[in-house]
């Protein structure tokens, strides 16, 4: 049996000068160490799944900004819509400041014409009584 030292030390210039031992050696490390070609593949085959990942991340991401453009629309509506909303809570507000003036203004009518009403009776009955 050779000795594993003196074989770990002479090993590396047999692979430099002996193509046979070279070959015995890739051969027999050939089912377990891989090869540049299978380094390489698989280089290759990580860049392309890199490549198809890095694709659907771009559909997701215009995905997100189609979302993120329909939510600012329906922001704005829902700004729009509350605008309008204190518009017309505005618009009541002078309304029924108004409706109260006008209703104001109407009892004082009333009361003005039921006034008068009672001083045209009480005339027209003083006229009547001093008649008699």
């Amino acid at each position: 049996m050779i000795d594993k030292n003196k074989l770990l030390k002479l090993l590396p210039k047999l692979i430099r000068e002996d193509d046979e031992i070279k070959g015995a050696i890739i051969t027999a490390l050939s089912g377990v160490v891989a090869t540049k070609e299978d380094i390489a593949s698989l280089i290759e085959h990580s860049n392309r799944r890199f490549e198809e990942i890095q694709k659907r991340f771009e559909e997701i991401e215009k995905r997100f900004e189609e979302i993120q453009k329909r939510f600012e629309e329906i922001h704005r509506r829902f700004e729009e819509a509350a605008k309008e909303r204190r518009d017309m809570q505005d618009s009541m507000v002078v309304l029924r400041e108004t409706v109260g003036e006008v209703l104001q203004k109407v009892d004082r009518i009333e009361t003005d014409i039921k006034n008068g009403n009672k001083e045209i009776m009480d005339y027209l009955k003083e006229q009547f009584e001093t008649e008699e």
